[in-house]
């Protein structure tokens, strides 16, 4: 048996999950690292880490088949994986709502606030899906915040960011969601 630091049988773990998205192409030119430099046209690339709680890893399949043979069924695989639904993550935003605000100018993007059209202030761009979409990675930590498991989305990108509700008469941070789509997940041990 491996040398762990607790019993394998402890059900009492403070699991977490920390959700790193890299940025697609067309977000790219607006980034900036200094935290101080707040624009409605910038992103800054550092607010890309969300500390993730909630329904995160959709469920995997691989259907089986009916295959009929001599009055009876036997099941079979049928070696494919269906689309996978999209992700709700819960997040908690940050103090200065960057990390909502790169979520919102993603989707912005997708289709813009005041032309209504997929990237409204350059139409005269030829952009591709690869363009809007990125790998997102979510990493499960273990109690000690070691990451344990790797996750890895590809070709993801936002299809909806959830309402804040917000009441001063709460104590507490302020918490939304956000909705995303990808092609495939990778799972990787660590």
């Amino acid at each position: 048996m491996a040398n762990v630091n607790q019993s394998q049988f402890n059900k009492s773990r403070l699991d977490k999950f920390l959700l790193v998205l890299n940025l697609p192409p067309v977000l790219k030119d607006l980034t900036k690292k200094d935290f101080a430099s707040r624009d409605n046209n910038v992103v800054i690339e550092d607010s890309l880490q969300f500390s993730v709680y909630g329904s995160v890893i959709p469920t995997v399949t691989v259907p089986a088949i009916e295959q009929g043979y001599a009055g009876q069924h036997y099941k079979l695989s049928s070696n494919t994986r269906p689309a996978y639904p999209n992700v709700k993550v819960n997040f908690t935003i940050d103090n200065k709502f960057n990390n909502y605000w790169v979520i919102y100018k993603w989707l912005d993007m997708l289709n813009d606030e005041k032309f209504s059209q997929y990237n409204g202030k350059d139409y005269t761009n030829k952009i591709t899906p690869a363009d809007y979409q990125a790998d997102m990675t979510l990493y499960a930590k273990d109690e000690y915040d070691n990451n344990i498991v790797k996750f890895t989305y590809t070709k993801a990108f936002p299809v909806g960011l959830g309402e804040i509700s917000f009441n001063y008469r709460t104590a507490g941070e302020i918490e939304t969601t956000f909705e995303y789509a990808f092609s495939q997940l990778l799972v990787e041990l660590l």
